[in-house]
């Protein structure tokens, strides 16, 4: 079940264009050459990324799959509805998509492998050159009949600090998570559920060595009593419930003409220390042949993003 953008994670984009000025065709040498206006950006710009891991774990620390290869396609459409490079507004964007987990090995109440499908909306505000507020809008659809669709809002507000730090930059952010309709972690006792929340603090500090660029994204959860269920049908208890770390590097794909967008190759390692007793038995119900150690998870990933 279940991936957040944001958590998860998604970054908007802007692509610049620009057109060349060539002599016009039989034009003297002495006459000035005929500029052509620079182009304008485009206001729809779609991205698509494919991640391939070997396990499906959520933001929220629960192990959905750990046997076999996960395939993870990612789709957005970024519209600009407003840009400004005067006001205190710089930016206001729509984002629109759909994500999905497809595994080799079929699982679910109704084995299969397509696991799930997610419908994004989203809409970004960014002001005083530096900050950025999400608002996005997630479902979480299980194609394997293994739980109700539950939806979901995040409210996320980021910062590039990299105007004062430069390379060292951390990219700060927190991140309000609300369920509003349905659970999005394993229910135990559907009547003692309830729709619940957590916070999430963390940094994306970045570095560039050559053309590679190296992400650590780091983070925590901080969850409501009501979020996880335990075997017994009470609360799995609030506070720091995950904890996780990683590194990723990026290279881009140089020999993919520009005309055919921007391609980047990716690969990384995260890592997951999971603390809630609720969130515990709910891993153990998903991968029954769990991993040596619950609490300390480790999930390998590589993939391709391309922006167009």
């Amino acid at each position: 079940m279940m991936k957040s953008l944001a958590s998860r994670a998604f970054p908007l984009l802007v692509l610049a264009a620009s057109s060349a000025s060539p002599l016009l065709a039989g034009e003297a040498e002495s006459t000035p050459a005929a500029i052509a206006p620079a182009a304008t950006p485009s206001k729809v710009n779609v991205l698509f990324q494919l991640d391939v891991s070997d396990h499906y774990i959520t933001p929220r620390g629960l192990n959905v799959e750990n046997d076999g290869v996960i395939f993870q396609p990612l789709l957005l459409a970024f519209v600009n509805l407003y840009s400004s490079d005067t006001g205190f507004v710089d930016n206001v964007s729509l984002t629109a998509g759909m994500w999905s987990s497809i595994h080799s090995e079929k699982s679910g109440a109704d084995p299969g492998r397509w696991n799930e499908f997610d419908p994004i909306l989203g809409f970004t505000v960014k002001f005083a050159d530096i900050f950025k507020f999400d608002t996005t809008y997630t479902a979480f659809d299980s194609m394997v009949d293994s739980y109700p669709t539950s939806h979901h809002l995040e409210l996320k507000l980021s910062m590039d600090d990299s105007k004062w730090l430069g390379p060292w930059a951390l990219n700060p952010y927190i991140a309000y998570w609300q369920e509003l309709e349905n659970k999005a972690t394993v229910v135990f006792n559907p009547l003692t559920s309830e729709e619940s929340f957590y916070f999430t603090v963390g940094i994306n500090p970045t570095a560039k060595i050559g053309p590679v660029k190296l992400e650590f994204p780091t983070f925590m959860n901080i969850v409501d009593d009501d979020f996880y269920q335990q075997f017994n049908g009470t609360g799995g208890g609030s506070g720091i419930a995950v904890v996780s770390t990683g590194i990723k590097a990026s290279v881009p794909l140089t020999f993919i003409p520009e005309g055919y967008g921007h391609w980047t190759w990716y690969a990384g390692v995260k890592y997951y220390h999971l603390s809630n007793d609720g969130l515990e038995d709910g891993n153990l119900v998903l991968t029954p042949n769990g991993d040596h150690d619950e609490n300390d998870l480790f999930q390998f990933h590589t993939g391709i993003t391309a922006f167009f």
